[in-house]
């Protein structure tokens, strides 16, 4: 297995960028309705990545090997996934998990969201997300709208939970 990089997305990085999700965002289209998603695929341009890349609403995690970009993770106020594409020749060697716990590690324990593309389902199920809503279509993109739960860890839980409930049987 090659090794993976992991960085920041840069101004620099969107012609990259464009070229990496173009292609692969198809699959979003919904197979009716995919021509009315004007605004979803102008989105993917060099420009609108730039642009993006440039916003303090919008943090970018890339993945590389030794071939180049071969992964991304654009998050949304920090609680969003936007974008999570790997590219299809490094399909199912960890990227996407990598570059999610590589976004939690910076994000930490809070709910996120994401608009998933049916067949990326059970990748975010893997994650912790649970589907909200059934499939829709939205000019002319089909996702599925899901969501994971914050996560608070064992230690609060017990600490809260010993602040309030009786001790040794005192109600």
């Amino acid at each position: 297995m090659q090794d993976i990089t992991l960085r920041d997305g840069v101004a620099g990085d969107a012609n990259a960028l464009s070229a990496l999700v173009t292609p692969l965002a198809r699959h979003l289209l919904d197979a009716d309705t995919g021509g009315n998603a004007h605004a979803f695929q102008a989105s993917l341009t060099p420009a609108c990545f730039a642009e993006r890349l440039g916003s303090p609403h919008f943090a970018h995690y890339l993945a590389a090997d030794d071939t180049g970009l071969c992964g991304m993770l654009a998050m949304r106020e920090g609680s969003h996934i936007h974008h999570l594409f790997v590219a299809r020749n490094a399909h199912r060697r960890g990227i996407a998990r990598l570059l999610w716990e590589h976004a939690l590690r910076i994000h930490g324990r809070r709910e996120y969201t994401v608009n998933s593309s049916e067949i990326a389902v059970p990748v975010y199920e893997r994650f912790g997300f649970v589907a909200k809503a059934a499939p829709q279509t939205v000019k002319g993109v089909r996702f599925v709208l899901m969501e994971r739960p914050r996560l608070v860890p064992r230690v609060v839980q017990k600490q809260y939970l010993n602040g309030i409930l009786p001790q040794g049987g005192q109600a």
